[in-house]
């Protein structure tokens, strides 16, 4: 075997497990800080994001300066008035101020403009990789 097919099959394989991992890397849910921020948002999505009372689970997909971004999956509390629902979307929240993207046609341009490049291509190319 000739030293130059060795080298090929090296660039191949190499060429071919990059593109099967994902570049973009979440944060690592195991550390305090990530814990609190999710356990914030958490706290702080339904009353923005549901028109009842419910819960989110969320899932911190990235930060950057005192920006947070997420993926929310949250559920309404069933009541008399108000019947079940819920969502499940990306998310930006500076401070207490949520930002959500906006639905159909638009949505692809609207994550463009909430997330860092990056993110937002992992969001719109692998959804449900980011889901909590």
């Amino acid at each position: 075997m000739s030293h130059r097919y060795v080298v090929g099959i090296g660039v191949v394989i190499g060429v071919m497990s990059g593109c099967s991992q994902s570049p973009y890397q979440l944060p690592d849910r195991n550390t305090p800080a990530v814990l609190a921020e999710e356990k914030r948002l958490a706290a702080l999505l339904p009353d923005e994001l549901l028109w009842g009372t419910g819960t989110c689970k969320v899932r911190l997909i990235g930060k950057e300066g005192s920006s947070s971004f997420a993926w929310a999956i949250c559920e309404m509390t069933p009541t008399a008035d108000v019947p079940s629902g819920g969502l499940s979307m990306p998310v930006r929240v500076d401070g207490d101020q949520v930002r959500k993207p906006a639905d159909g046609g638009a949505y692809a341009d609207s994550v463009r403009r909430m997330f860092p490049h990056r993110l937002a291509d992992a969001v719109l190319r692998e959804p449900d990789r980011f889901r909590p």
